[in-house]
């Protein structure tokens, strides 16, 4: 049994935790931090325009382009692992 800390809020992995569940977990950690970043990002390209620094609002756009794109990406293998877990099958 393992212990761990998930979006700070205590989580047992034992063997009845199935992969389709820990995977499920990590997508949603995953999207949480992906967001957060993203809209750092996105602050980060007002304050840039802000203080007409344009190589900085496009390097920070970039980011937050790249990041919204890690989103979507984590959104589809975050439903495909609850598609599993509602089938009940472990097997990716």
């Amino acid at each position: 049994m393992v212990k761990i800390d998930i979006m700070e809020e205590d989580v047992v992995l034992d063997g009845q935790t199935s992969e389709a569940d820990r995977a499920r977990m990590a997508a949603d950690d995953l999207q949480s931090i992906e967001e957060e970043v993203r809209r750092e990002a996105e602050a980060t390209v007002e304050d840039c325009d802000d203080e007409g620094d344009e190589q900085c609002s496009v390097e920070a756009a970039e980011t937050a382009f790249d990041f919204n794109q890690a989103q979507e990406r984590t959104g589809r293998i975050a439903d495909s692992a609850e598609d599993r877990r509602e089938s009940g099958s472990t097997q990716s």
